[in-house]
């Protein structure tokens, strides 16, 4: 599977998840999990939607270091709205090892995502002020 169609089916799957919970939350009228619903949107949905995005048009190389980043993003969004929505619940500290594993994947993921952005920058030749200001850097 290439990498960008798996950072999208993983988009889509958060995303339709996120519908779902959005649609569970209104009829029952509790918004008690907003903030779980939100991460699940922002961190599944937006954020994995944008590695498959840039991985798509990225030059490619043979590195594994590209699927640790999108797994550690998966996994770590999983977790974090997963451990949130468990705690915002029932209130129970049982899950905060699932939170807190899921926050350190979705930030490693996006630690390794700048650096593979600043990678392959350097490997075309970009300077800082290109990289910076061109906004056709990475489509």
């Amino acid at each position: 599977m290439r990498i960008s169609y798996f950072c999208f089916v993983w988009a889509a799957l958060a995303g339709m998840s996120g519908m779902a919970l959005g649609l569970y939350m209104g009829i029952a009228e509790d918004h008690t999990l907003a903030p779980s619903h939100a991460h699940l949107n922002l961190l599944g949905w937006v954020t994995m939607m944008l590695y498959g995005l840039y991985h798509r048009g990225a030059p490619q190389d043979a590195s594994a270091l590209r699927w640790v980043q999108v797994s550690l993003g998966g996994a770590g969004f999983i977790g974090f709205a997963a451990g949130l929505g468990v705690y915002l619940e029932s209130g129970s500290t049982t899950f905060f090892p699932v939170l807190q594993a899921g926050v350190i994947g979705c930030m490693a993921s996006m630690a390794l995502f700048i650096f593979i952005l600043v990678r392959d920058a350097a490997r075309l030749g970009l300077t800082r002020t290109e990289m910076l200001m061109d906004p056709s850097f990475g489509i």
